[in-house]
């Protein structure tokens, strides 16, 4: 694991540096396109650099890689990791993977969303390992490290195993098989022809399919997400979670995860909306109004 804690954009600019030396690959203006879970780089134009945070995470991007490659030869869309170059590959105590550029591209729509979630969840297995998808055990991880009030940490602790014993007794609607585990318009681009490709490939898993259609719902409820854009969605994937008995439960969760992931990220606004969500998290006010980072 990486020994410096902190990522943000100078590490992981230094990490996409050592990366490019590794692989004689020269970059000399980078240029951020986001950071999050990973930082996305543009290295030049045509060619992404996803850093990961740390060095343990090398197998969940070598799957991505994989699963990637698997996709495209099964006529799944997917953006294509970039061939001729060692990836994943291990610079300055993190993961770098390479991936081709869609250009121009733009998230998807929901309903594009809705349609292409649709298909993957009902494609055939792939030929490779996948692990259970990662749920409440993912926060337990991210709250054991995040500079939040102590309180807070607690509570927050204790509403995690809640929510655990609750999604271990939950009840499911639609059939186990493959998902994204983080199915948001960012993670499915559009070219200017309106083809599709989905992106982030590190969290696919096997899974309930509602885990994945509940994060369109929150966005909704958040106000990311009109109603009628969020209609769409539902018209497109063909069922709406929010009729699931499971939808409390996993909303709770990832409104958890969302909340933990974000006190990850360096920054005052950040804090600030860290602290809103945290005290919604608690009091059971409404998420509308949170901010999209």
């Amino acid at each position: 694991m990486h020994t410096n804690a902190v990522f943000d954009v100078p590490t992981s600019l230094q990490t996409l540096r050592a990366a490019c030396e590794a692989v004689d690959l020269v970059a000399p203006s980078p240029e951020l396109i986001r950071l999050g879970e990973n930082a996305v780089w543009r290295v030049r134009p045509g060619l992404i650099a996803r850093v990961a945070r740390s060095a343990d995470r090398y197998p969940l991007h070598e799957r991505g890689v994989r699963l990637a490659q698997w996709m495209h030869a099964h006529q799944v869309p997917a953006t294509l990791p970039v061939d001729g170059l060692p990836n994943p590959v291990r610079a300055d105590g993190r993961v770098v993977t390479w991936w081709e550029e869609v250009s121009q591209a733009r998230p998807a729509t929901p309903a594009e969303l809705g349609a292409a979630l649709r298909a993957l969840h009902e494609m055939p297995l792939p030929d490779l390992e996948l692990p259970d998808a990662a749920t409440v055990d993912k926060v337990d991880a991210r709250l054991a490290v995040v500079d939040i009030d102590e309180e807070d940490r607690a509570a927050l602790c204790s509403m995690a195993a809640r929510l655990q014993d609750n999604y271990s007794g939950l009840e499911y609607e639609l059939p186990f098989g493959l998902i994204h585990g983080d199915a948001h318009p960012a993670n499915l681009l559009a070219d200017p022809q309106g083809r599709l490709g989905w992106v982030d490939l590190d969290g696919v898993a096997m899974g309930h399919p509602e885990w994945d259609l509940v994060l369109t719902a929150i966005e909704r409820d958040c106000g990311w997400v009109s109603p009628d854009a969020y209609q769409g969605f539902v018209t497109g994937y063909g069922y709406d979670i929010t009729t699931s008995p499971t939808y409390p439960v996993l909303r709770a969760i990832r409104l958890l995860r969302m909340t933990s992931w974000l006190a990850q990220l360096p920054g005052e606004r950040v804090r600030r909306e860290v602290e809103r969500r945290i005290g919604d998290l608690r009091n059971g006010t409404s998420i509308h109004g949170w901010k999209a980072f």
